[in-house]
């Protein structure tokens, strides 16, 4: 029981990091173009978002929906004339 404890602490740290990586590097990728945009450009931002946010409903756990939901705020937030 504990080692499974350790393992799911593990598992939700690693999650955490990956979307703070991924929310970098799609800032990285799309900032620079914020006021150039091309239609490609567009597509391509909203079929990486769409595949995240297609993790929502493969995750049960609370804490890692909620983190999942405010890295795609963020992105959002961010980048509001890429959606």
């Amino acid at each position: 029981m504990i080692q499974d404890l350790a393992e799911y602490d593990t598992i939700k740290y690693e999650f955490k990091a990956n979307l703070k990586w991924f929310e970098e590097e799609f800032d990285e990728l799309f900032f620079p173009k914020v006021y150039h945009l091309s239609s490609m450009d567009i597509k391509l931002a909203n079929e990486i978002l769409d595949f995240i946010s297609q993790m929502i409903n493969e995750y049960r756990d609370e804490e890692l929906l909620f983190e999942l939901v405010v890295t795609l705020n963020n992105i959002e937030r961010k980048h509001p004339n890429l959606i």
